[in-house]
């Protein structure tokens, strides 16, 4: 028994003992943002190849800017005046190794007094920094030539990713990528003279993405809550900023609307008793750092340092927002701030409206002349000149809605209502009130001028993106594919998951929106000219003979002008300077062919330069009169030459054909420090293109009194003068 309750009592196998040891907890691992996101990423890319293909294959295959008995840079065929003269520029610095005529005069331009190119150098040294890419495949020439064809393209690629960021920003990335996705397929942003297509080499597109990469750094800014990361994305604002100073002559245009958002938004914020720091602290960064970071390309300008808009409105808006703050600081209820605020505003009009006179004492202030004439004045495009412009004329509603697509624009306008509507309900979207503000400006704009409906494009796509994801989202695709999975599947499961919304929702999108965008993007694409072997019409081909393309590159008519100048250009060569070679009057619109290619002077050309002269030479009566202006232009650029005096030379000649007393009156009436000939441009030697009293085109466009004057006192003498 013993025995057995101890058998009983000891196990018959020991267990070894097990240590026990803690389970260390998991950690989640999150996906990496690739991960996450590599399918918009995926996206974004096949967008950017989609907008090239747009607006690159078609020109660029089709070899319609290529001329195959030209040579050097008289090879590549360039869509429009304006990309011939940047042409002119490129060619200049590739020969010199020095950018040409923007810190001096150009001396073909305004013959007989030369004037200075105003293109600043940042676009065209990208283009000469870009065929260094080329060059390992081709030689130096066609690797430029390809270059300045092929980057104002690769800018209007380039556009979709601030469009998506942008509207990632306001709304979500779903709304950001159909916004990308629909700068791929609105026309006029493909093949129009503003846009981006290949071989229209200007800054169009490049300061279309300097815009909007302004526009996401800013509200990037005014959304951030950490301060320190608020003035990064300011600064960072101002990059692209300051590159659309070294690039375009009117960067203004974006100092302006950034001041008037400050200053709408600073007058909100003290109506509502909500003063903030960040919307001040933002905008003055944003300004003073464009500001400086081209100082130094301005400094390099011909003009120099000088107190011009784009500083005045760095210091208008920096002490506008110290107002806003002690304001702010010392609790003033805006019952009182405003009217103060008012009241200096009507002074400062008031100061705008009499600048001109004020300007002629105190010349620093003659940079704000052209900001009054802005507001009380000829406006933006209100000159007589403007009339002879094409990109200045508006266009009817039918030819606006076509250039976006039938339905991207009213979706467009949609999204604008409704984000006014968002904005009523959170006023502290101040993102929102910049968005409101800027397209209300762009629409302002497109009514003064055709040639701004491109600047509406991103608008336009991203709130009608906005629009449409708002739509998919509310049809609730996902859920339709649950219910179909959770009906079986199959031909039940599709009957009962899918509505007659859902339907609806594919048809609009697809046969609404994607499909006639997608049709006007195509004809966008083709351009209006002949076949690579010249045998047919490329849009002919493309869409059948009864096709009329409403969009397309306009290459193809620029082959007659190049061609026509390089004729010119093969005439006088025994001249070796081309300064000195005969010079060329036309309309101004044919001064830039005839610079760059046929290297001649021109009197007038696409700087407005010489707009009188040329407009009196047109409009001639008799052959008189037009040798009468002639006369008056050559002797204008005599005094220029001669400090303000006609030369003995050119007094002799006056004398042997005008007789003693009318030539006496001539010189007397000539040598008058401000007076002009026959139109409207100062031909003192001391000229300032800035001073008050810069007779601007459409100021004073024909001085025909004086003219008249002119031609009686010589019109005896007229006929020996023409033989002359």
């Amino acid at each position: 028994m013993r025995k057995r309750a101890q058998l009983k009592g000891k196990p018959t196998i020991e267990e070894p003992k097990h240590i026990v040891q803690r389970m260390q907890p998991k950690m989640e691992t999150k996906p990496s943002a690739l991960k996450k996101n590599w399918w918009i990423a995926f996206s974004l890319i096949s967008i950017f190849l989609l907008v090239l293909f747009f607006n690159t294959y078609f020109n660029l295959t089709s070899e319609v800017s290529i001329n195959p008995e030209g040579e050097g840079f008289s090879k590549y065929y360039l869509s429009g005046p304006d990309p011939y003269y940047n042409m002119r520029l490129i060619e200049g610095t590739y020969e010199t190794g020095r950018y040409p005529y923007y810190s001096e005069f150009d001396p073909l331009l305004r013959y007989p007094i030369g004037a200075g190119g105003g293109r600043a150098p940042l676009f065209n040294m990208m283009a000469l920094g870009f065929s260094r890419v080329l060059t390992p495949f081709m030689n130096e020439i066609d690797a430029i030539g390809y270059s300045m064809q092929f980057i104002p393209a690769l800018f209007g690629a380039l556009l979709i990713f601030p469009v998506y960021f942008i509207g990632k920003e306001l709304f979500n990335k779903k709304a950001g990528l159909i916004a990308a996705l629909f700068i791929a397929i609105i026309p006029i942003h493909l093949g129009s003279g503003h846009g981006s297509a290949y071989a229209l080499f200007d800054h169009d597109s490049f300061n279309l993405l300097l815009f909007f990469l302004t526009f996401l750094f800013l509200i990037k800014s005014i959304k951030e809550k950490n301060s320190t990361k608020s003035i990064l994305y300011a600064v960072l604002a101002g990059v692209p900023l300051a590159a659309l100073t070294m690039t375009w002559v009117e960067s203004q245009f974006l100092y302006t609307v950034i001041a008037i958002y400050a200053i709408i938004q600073m007058l909100i914020d003290m109506f509502t008793n909500k003063i903030e720091l960040q919307v001040f602290r933002t905008t003055s960064i944003v300004l003073f750092s464009g500001y400086l970071i081209s100082l130094p390309i301005i400094l390099g300008s011909k003009a120099g340092f000088r107190i011009d808009t784009p500083l005045f409105l760095c210091i208008a808006i920096t002490a506008f927002g110290f107002v806003y703050y002690i304001f702010g600081r010392k609790k003033i209820p805006w019952t009182v701030s405003l009217p103060i605020i008012f009241s200096i505003t009507g002074f400062g009009l008031a100061f705008l409206f009499f600048i001109e006179d004020i300007a002629a004492s105190i010349k620093i202030l003659s940079p704000l002349n052209r900001l009054s004439d802005v507001i009380f004045g000829s406006g933006i495009y209100g000159s007589k000149v403007s009339m002879t412009i094409a990109e200045a004329n508006t266009y009817e509603i039918s030819h606006t809605v076509m250039s976006f697509g039938p339905a991207i624009y009213w979706l467009g306008w949609a999204g604008f209502v409704y984000l006014l509507y968002r904005y009523y309900k959170n006023k502290n979207r101040r993102d929102y009130l910049f968005v409101v503000m800027l397209f209300i400006i762009n629409i302002w704009l497109a009514g003064t001028a055709g040639r701004f409906l491109n600047d509406m494009v991103p608008w336009i796509a991203i709130l009608g993106g906005w629009i449409v994801w708002i739509f998919i989202d509310w049809i609730d695709y996902k859920q339709m594919l649950r219910n179909i999975r959770s009906a079986g599947g199959g031909f039940h499961g599709i009957r009962k998951g899918i509505k007659f919304l859902h339907i609806f929702g594919i048809l609009f999108v697809a046969f609404l929106v994607i499909l006639p965008n997608a049709f006007t993007a195509f004809d966008a694409a083709v351009p209006n000219a002949f076949t690579k072997n010249r045998t047919s019409i490329l849009k002919i081909d493309m869409f059948g003979e009864d096709h009329r393309g409403a969009f397309g590159l306009g290459v193809g008519k620029e082959r007659y002008w190049a061609d026509a100048f390089d004729w010119l250009d093969d005439q006088d060569t025994h001249i070796e300077d081309p300064t000195k070679r005969p010079a060329f009057i036309s309309w101004w619109d044919y001064g830039f062919y005839e610079v760059a290619l046929a290297e001649h002077p021109t009197v007038a050309d696409n700087f407005q330069d010489g707009i009188p002269p040329a407009a009196n030479f047109h409009t001639s009566t008799s052959e008189e009169a037009a040798v009468i202006v002639l006369i008056l232009r050559v002797l204008e650029g005599d005094k220029r030459a001669n400090n303000g005096k006609l030369s003995d030379e050119a007094v002799d000649i006056l004398r042997e054909y005008a007789g003693e007393n009318n030539s006496a009156k001539i010189i007397q009436w000539f040598e008058k420090p401000t007076s002009s000939p026959s139109y409207g441009e100062p031909i003192g030697a001391e000229y300032d293109e800035n001073t008050s009293k810069d007779y601007t085109v459409g100021q004073q466009y024909v001085r025909n009194a004086v003219y008249h004057d002119v031609v009686e006192l010589l019109t005896d003498e007229t006929t020996g003068i023409s033989d002359e």
